[in-house]
């Protein structure tokens, strides 16, 4: 079965070595990120990063190919 945009998402930071903070909620997964502040992760597939998610800002479809290893498709 084909993974889903959020899994592979989720598998793509694990292996970058960021780590999973226990859940605040249902809606979303949250990781630290190394340079500061999170990254999250919506049901959706969505990828933002920031202090907080009430102020995060979405990652550029150049950095989520290049995290899931699609460089040069977008």
């Amino acid at each position: 079965m084909a993974k889903t945009l959020r899994e592979r998402f989720i598998e793509a930071l694990k292996a970058r070595g960021e780590i999973e903070v226990p859940r605040w909620s249902n809606k979303s997964v949250v990781f630290t990120r190394k340079e500061g502040g999170y990254y999250y992760i919506g049901k959706s597939g969505s990828l933002r990063f920031g202090s907080n998610k009430v102020s995060s800002i979405p990652c550029s479809s150049k950095f989520k190919a290049a995290l899931l290893g699609i460089e040069g498709t977008i």
